[in-house]
């Protein structure tokens, strides 16, 4: 069961992609019950969401996984 109106989905898009002052590298979404639902606020982002390690692995799943390579 969505927690979130299917209409509501891409707002920490929009917010993110139309916002004045935001900067590179800001992350949005839900502001409530860990971060699933609520109001759209700069969200936190985690370790391993920052660390380059994490994110070669992650682009290598979806390159075996699609097989497309964007690297």
């Amino acid at each position: 069961m969505a927690t979130q109106p299917v209409a509501q989905g891409a707002l920490p898009q929009l917010r993110a992609a139309t916002e004045p002052g935001v900067r590179g590298g800001q992350f949005f979404g839900p502001s409530g019950l860990w971060e699933t639902r609520g109001r759209v606020t700069e969200a936190r982002l985690s370790q391993e969401a920052t660390e380059p390690a994490v994110g070669t692995r992650l682009w290598a799943a979806a390159a075996d996984l699609t097989g497309v390579s964007y690297l």
